[in-house]
């Protein structure tokens, strides 16, 4: 008995994991990394679930579906992360340097808390990228303890490609399971 419970976590994690893998080659072209989290997050909600067919033909049905809308979330996502990185050098050079890069960078950590948040709302049937982002900003409010856990959960993922960049290729699926984990039900 309890060697069908340790397989079954490991076959759990091991979709997890593919997830990740299908993720990263999905977002090679660096706008299409939204779509390709909302697929994710789909993809994890129903391995959990127990639901679903094929992880790797199911992950490429939901990425098509949510692609047209998704280039342009993660265009405003890639210009929002440039003019961050851009405020970030120029605020270097400011008198107030001291105060000023700190609350830049709590800003960008919410900003990319609520952009995968994003991703979760609109995997779970929003259809609408704009109205799931108010959706996701509105729950980050309200919810700070799940936006902290997923905060983290980004954190260190950022940290373990940062020390090991190979994770790249797999870190997305365990941040998938994390924001569906923290997003709750709408």
């Amino acid at each position: 008995m309890r060697a069908v419970t340790w397989r079954a976590g490991l076959g759990e994690f091991s979709d997890c994991l593919v997830v990740g893998l299908v993720v990263a080659v999905a977002s090679i072209p660096v706008v299409t990394a939204a779509p390709a989290v909302v697929a994710g997050c789909r993809a994890i909600g129903r391995t959990r679930s127990g639901v679903g067919g094929p992880l790797w033909t199911t992950f490429w049905a939901d990425f098509r579906a949510v692609l047209r809308g998704g280039l342009a979330f993660g265009l405003g996502c890639l210009a929002a992360g440039v003019l961050l990185a851009v405020d970030f050098e120029v605020a270097g050079e400011l008198p107030g340097a001291g105060l000023l890069r700190p609350v830049l960078g709590v800003l960008g950590a919410a900003a990319v808390v609520i952009a995968v948040r994003t991703c979760q709302v609109v995997s779970s049937g929003e259809l609408f990228w704009r109205r799931a982002l108010i959706t996701a900003a509105r729950a980050t409010a309200a919810a700070p303890a799940q936006a902290a856990l997923l905060a983290a959960a980004i954190g260190l993922s950022a940290v373990l490609v940062w020390m090991l960049p190979i994770l790249a290729l797999v870190v997305a699926g365990p941040l998938c399971l994390a924001a569906v984990a923290t997003g709750g039900s709408r």
